[in-house]
């Protein structure tokens, strides 16, 4: 099936119709039984109070935000454990809701149509719960936006006319029932008011369209109907009195009965239970829907249809052995409910809400870790690229280092061979001499390599006055000294290491570009030799 989707403001309607369900009908007499007068005190204590349970809800669904309730369940439980977990939850939503549908059918048939058998009610009632089940949850949020504006309207309406009728002194004495009396009529509230909201996670938050928002109405739409309900107790206490409405049945149906408008607008009371009938068919189908869909979901079913005919039969005929009488139905509603509600619908989202918890903070710490090695390892990665861009521009440097340690081993030989033989009259010298001049200005701007030496070898064969010279001073008087004998050869050698910079600086790593200039380089020398020669 497609995913349905809500607005935010269907679901804080949803949320306040229902938050009231059934509470309209018997909260009233049940926490006016022990608390008496101070009902209302405990009334308004219990929706503060119900605003942790909101808060519960609310960051449950944060931590499984594209999931309902039993997904999440599965999720985080696992298959096995997950799955028990849902049947045991699934068990109460199956048996609140025929419970509902008892409900509806005592409501008319004890205040209504007193000869018409519950069974008719509650047929008549599942046949409209199942149609909104079949047409999907967003169809039944446009139909509790229809019926909204009535109800609001029924309830300014019932409050305005029944106004005239209160009598102060039945509210007092102020806070003479107990602590006890207090808390337990907190608890039934409770219990009866907030705990059914767990339903609402079956929608909230994978199915509104603004979550945002959405988190807003969820507590907006349980403090409205938390108002309402305050209303209708302080109401029923103010005109019925403490024990007149712990002993009625439906107390906020008799106070309707009490409307009289100039003695002529009266027995208006089954306009006012339009407002109940609302309430009780939004909680009714919340009931319904969770359990059809929860069934589907356990047995791996793509749509839950097929189950709607099925379950709708199932839930008629629980709702006629649910409660043999009304009686069993206040004990039960008064003792057995609020522990069965409060594990199904508080401590299952308590322990949902810790295994999420701990499971976001292990998946946080894992991402944190690979994140805190892939940016060392990013470091790294940018020294290493650091490192390597500085080798590059680095390189030239070290190649021409390289080429001047190359060159500086013939230098060496050719000061250790002018050294060795002085009296070696042989021109042979002078060509040892003239690499280290030659070396000498390549040392200076490149250094580059030895293949000079050579060159000049055949270069300057005939040169023997020179030669006589450089055998007696040092090397750097012969360079000179050449420099004056041998102006032309000078001059080429300037050219010739004007040559090789400027191949040096083209191809900087390069060595052998230079000696293939060099090696281009002699024809020019021998021919200006020979002038020199003549």
């Amino acid at each position: 099936m497609e995913k349905e989707v809500i607005s935010s403001r269907q679901f804080t309607i949803i949320t306040f119709l229902l938050s009231i369900g059934t509470a309209i009908l018997i909260i009233p007499s049940s926490i006016a039984s022990s608390s008496k007068q101070d009902a209302w005190i405990a009334a308004s204590i219990g929706v503060v109070l119900s605003l942790l349970v909101v808060k519960l809800f609310v960051t449950l669904g944060d931590q499984t935000p594209t999931l309902n309730f039993i997904e999440a369940n599965e999720k985080l439980l696992g298959r096995f454990f997950g799955k028990i977990t849902v049947v045991g939850f699934l068990s109460l939503t199956l048996f609140a809701g025929g419970e509902l549908l008892y409900f509806i059918g005592a409501f008319m048939k004890t205040e209504v149509m007193p000869e018409t058998p519950t069974m008719a009610f509650a047929l008549l009632f599942i046949i409209i719960i199942m149609y909104a089940t079949y047409l999907g949850i967003e169809n039944f949020a446009r139909s509790a936006e229809i019926l909204f504006p009535m109800f609001v309207l029924i309830f300014i309406f019932f409050v305005v006319s029944i106004t005239p009728q209160i009598k102060f002194e039945n509210i007092q004495p102020i806070m003479e029932a107990s602590k006890t009396s207090i808390l337990y009529s907190i608890i039934r509230f409770v219990s009866v008011f907030s705990f059914s909201l767990v339903m609402l996670l079956m929608i909230y938050p994978a199915s509104v369209n603004v979550q945002q928002s959405s988190k807003k109405g969820f507590y907006i739409g349980m403090l409205l109907g938390g108002f309402v309900l305050v209303t209708l107790i302080t109401l029923s206490i103010l005109v019925l009195g403490p024990a007149n409405t712990a002993s009625r049945t439906f107390p906020s149906y008799a106070l309707a009965q009490r409307i009289s408008i100039g003695n002529f607008l009266q027995r208006i009371e089954i306009i006012m239970a339009f407002m109940w009938i609302v309430s009780i068919f939004i909680r009714t189908f919340m009931y319904f829907y969770t359990t059809v869909v929860g069934i589907a979901q356990i047995m791996k079913l793509k749509d839950h249809r097929p189950l709607i005919l099925p379950m709708g039969i199932i839930m008629v005929g629980l709702s006629q052995i649910v409660h043999p009488d009304i009686v069993h139905s206040n004990i039960y509603n008064d003792e057995i409910w609020p522990i069965y509600a409060f594990v199904c619908t508080i401590l299952l989202p308590i322990l949902l809400l810790i295994v999420a918890v701990i499971r976001n903070r292990k998946s946080q710490g894992n991402s944190t870790e690979m994140g805190h090695a892939d940016s060392n390892q990013g470091q790294m990665t940018d020294a290493s690229n650091a490192v390597s861009n500085q080798g590059n521009q680095t390189k030239p440097d070290n190649m021409d280092s390289n080429q001047e340690n190359q060159t500086k081993p013939d230098n060496m030989n050719s000061n250790q061979e002018n050294q060795a033989i002085p009296d070696n009259k042989d021109s042979h010298q002078e060509n040892q001499a003239k690499p280290a001049t030659m070396d000498s200005h390549q040392e200076n701007q490149a250094k580059p390599a030895t293949m000079d030496s050579n060159q000049d070898n055949q270069t300057n064969d005939a040169n023997t006055d020179s030669t006589q010279d450089n055998q007696a001073k040092p090397d750097n008087t012969v360079s000179n000294q050449e420099k004056t004998d041998n102006p032309v050869s000078t001059k080429d050698n300037q050219d010739k290491s004007a040559m090789s910079n400027s191949s040096q600086v083209t191809q900087p790593e390069a060595g052998n570009a230079t000696s293939k200039q060099d090696d281009q380089a002699p024809p020019d020398k021998t021919s200006s030799d020979k002038k020199n020669l003549e």
